[in-house]
């Protein structure tokens, strides 16, 4: 079993009618996702759904004009405890080579934490786990070793390891069932000094 984690963070605004955000009461981070197989790879897509209860204080805040936050405009609030939802996208790719045939990764989520920010916005972070049943690693192959072989469109000489007595000596040796007669062999001629 592999696993990829990583850590995802996001920043809240909220508007300045509902005063300071101040605590946070309660949060959740809920990862609800499906797995779609493409053409080399596998894609977990879904949200990362975040419940959470805000405690806001009266006041003022300064808006800064920045991409860093999502701002949250509906709160659902009773007393001075604001409760919102939010879904954050998620995206996964696994290569097809990395995952074992017929599994399917999961997602879960854990360390999740959450504090108001010095930017009067409030902060949720969290870790995320893909787990998935690894492909079995293929055993390498050995290459093969080529001989040379000579090519039989060349001629070869055959060499006599023992002198001139020993040439032909094996043919004259045989039994009477086999035959003394000379025959080429896959189109190889053997250059014999008796030729010459």
């Amino acid at each position: 079993m592999a696993t990829r984690t990583w850590d995802v963070k996001e920043q809240f605004r909220f508007p300045q009618s509902f005063g300071v955000p101040m605590e946070i009461k309660n949060v959740a981070v809920t990862p609800q996702c499906e797995v779609a197989e493409k053409e080399d790879f596998i894609q977990v897509v879904g949200i990362y759904h975040i419940t959470c209860h805000v405690k806001f204080e009266e006041g003022e805040q300064e808006h800064h004009a920045t991409s860093e936050f999502t701002e949250i405009e509906d709160l659902d609030v009773q007393g001075e405890v604001g409760y919102f939802e939010y879904a954050v996208p998620m995206s996964i790719e696994i290569g097809k080579d990395k995952l074992k045939e017929g599994s399917k990764p999961t997602v879960h989520v854990n360390h999740i934490n959450s504090k108001p920010t010095q930017q009067m916005a409030i902060e949720i972070g969290w870790t995320v786990h893909c787990d998935y049943e690894e492909a079995p690693v293929p055993k390498p192959v050995e290459p093969l070793v080529e001989l040379e072989s000579p090519n039989p469109a060349e001629p070869m000489e055959v060499k006599n390891p023992k002198g001139e007595e020993f040439e032909l000596q094996f043919i004259l040796d045989l039994d009477d069932g086999y035959s003394k007669l000379s025959f080429p062999s896959n189109n190889v001629f053997v250059k014999q000094k008796a030729d010459e």
